[in-house]
């Protein structure tokens, strides 16, 4: 019997709070499909040494009362002949993938009804005692087999407190803007945060931290393009470091830009603080340029593609977020073989409708072809499997392997901040202001707002309670639901296009733990 898994022994990778996306990923390499620690904890697990039922006792082995089970909504996909990939996309507090082979996938069957180990010793005989209890603690380590008497964790307990969670936040710099990009769903125009307000938005985001106990602060400088201000983002991020660490707060940042005018100077003050880059690249050439093109016209790929070299240069890669249209998905496939072949870490957002976008008739897809279109990008993917994990990266606003009932933090861990200092909870809703930054704690402020655009758990959504990937999408971007279908309590627009390619990205994860997880065999 065998198991592929990328762990050794077992690492267990259990949130370290929130949904990580777009919106509010504190992860150090954002948009990396947790390449980094920071976003992820991995806690060892010494599985050889795991009870198989909490009340395991020596001799209980041989006890048939003691019972497990295979985990109730356990998914299986054949992704090679004679292997299968095994997860629990319904595990709400970590997130397991591993590969058996055809006999370790009987064992798992083995126990679809309740089961004793000493049952099972008995049904596989041909295996030693020892290496099939050692298989079983495995399975139970990964959530895949479960004591009959274990009770469902609670999900998201922790996700109105502090407790170690980051408390992200989007501070609009600027309106202004050096491109004209054709989705793009800010009101452009010279008008930016002050100084004075620059300052007391970072005092109000640690008012709001300190009093509901989260030890870090993540903070996305965004517009408008921030590189139009940098120096007052440099400036406003060692005010934040200086209060964070007074308050023994730990602060992390990114700064989302197009990079068309970021030089060698400006890498260097970024990498100095630590600032992660997330840079926009919609493709190669004309497919970049025909999306983010400037004011007069003119494209900004080259301009785009010498800050990525410089940022590589320096020895301080970003993350790429790519905007998917219909317009650039032809496009696809080789733009991601670029970036694979830089070893880029990337994220993969859909087209979303908004007042402000232009030339909607060649920017809007259906269903069909954005799946035809993705499943062609995945084609290279494969063709180039990276060590780091991609899954969670490449299904739009999306979180797999990271269980929670809401696509994001709007209105729980997350603050958007404008350019005047009103407080709102969705960056692409910057009008919908609640507050201002001269509330005492703005955080508490967004989260009892029972009005307007807001999050509603995945369960209560109509279309989403019996689908199995229901905390892996939580039923899509709150926004775009309500602007294409007048409500909240409904499945995403692109429901479809999450149902058929949630398998075709768990069969990459599978392929990749394959190439390069460490088998364990029995």
């Amino acid at each position: 019997m065998n198991i592929w898994a990328d762990f050794d022994p077992l690492w267990s990778i259990s949130r370290e709070g929130g949904t990580p996306n777009e919106c509010e990923s504190p992860d150090e390499d954002e948009g990396s499909g947790g390449r980094g620690p920071s976003s992820q904890r991995e806690v060892l697990c010494d599985w050889r040494d795991q009870p198989l039922l909490p009340e395991e006792k020596p001799g209980d082995l041989h006890n048939d009362s003691s019972r497990l089970r295979m985990s109730p909504s356990l998914y299986r996909q054949e992704c090679l002949p004679g292997r299968w990939l095994v997860c629990d996309p319904e595990q709400l507090t970590a997130f397991h993938l591993a590969v058996l082979d055809g006999e370790a996938l009987a064992l798992l069957r083995f126990f679809e009804q309740p089961a004793s180990p000493a049952e099972a010793a008995r049904a596989f005989s041909q295996v030693s005692r020892e290496s099939l209890l050692l298989l079983l603690r495995l399975l139970v380590g990964l959530g895949l087999l479960v004591p009959v008497t274990a009770r469902p964790a609670p999900g998201g307990s922790a996700e109105h407190k502090g407790n170690g969670m980051i408390l992200s936040a989007w501070l609009h710099i600027t309106n202004a803007c050096n491109l004209a990009c054709q989705y793009c769903y800010v009101r452009k125009s010279s008008e930016h945060l002050t100084e004075e307000t620059a300052r007391q938005t970072v005092e109000a985001i640690f008012r709001s931290a300190r009093r509901h106990g989260y030890r870090a602060v993540h903070l996305k400088y965004a517009g408008g393009e921030p590189t139009l201000r940098l120096r007052q983002v440099l400036t406003l991020h060692d005010y934040a470091l200086a209060l964070g660490e007074q308050a023994r707060i730990r602060v992390s940042a990114s700064l989302l830009t197009n990079g068309v005018a970021l030089s060698e100077r400006a890498i260097a003050s970024l990498k100095e603080r630590r600032i992660r880059v997330m840079l926009s690249l919609d493709g190669l050439g004309q497919q970049h340029d025909l999306q983010r093109p400037f004011g007069h016209g003119h494209g900004s790929f080259a301009y785009v593609e010498r800050a990525l070299n410089r940022l590589l240069a320096a020895g301080w890669p970003p993350a790429v977020n790519v905007t998917v249209s219909r317009r650039n998905l032809a496009g696809l496939p080789a733009l991601l073989e670029y970036l694979l072949a830089r070893d880029l870490p990337f994220t993969l957002s859909y087209y979303r409708e908004n007042d402000c976008a232009t030339n909607i008739e060649y920017l809007r897809f259906e269903e069909e072809e954005m799946i035809a279109g993705m499943r062609a990008a995945f084609a290279v993917i494969e063709s180039r499997l990276p060590r780091r994990r991609l899954f969670n990266a490449l299904l739009d606003r999306t979180h797999p392997g990271h269980a929670s009932p809401y696509a994001c933090g709007m209105g729980r861990n997350y603050l958007v901040i404008d350019q005047r200092g009103g407080v709102a909870r969705c960056q692409a809703a910057l009008g919908q202001t609640i507050t201002t930054i001269a509330a005492e704690d703005p955080l508490e402020a967004v989260r009892r707002f029972s009005g307007g655009l807001r999050a509603v758990p995945v369960d209560e959504k109509e279309g989403c309670r019996a689908c199995r990937w229901r905390y892996w999408c939580a039923g899509g971007c709150p926004l775009l639901t309500f602007r294409l279908t007048g409500r909240l309590d409904v499945r995403s627009p692109n429901c479809a296009i999450y149902q058929a390619l949630f398998p075709d990205v768990l069969r990459l994860e599978a392929l990749r733990v394959l190439k390069y997880g460490t088998p364990l065999a029995f």
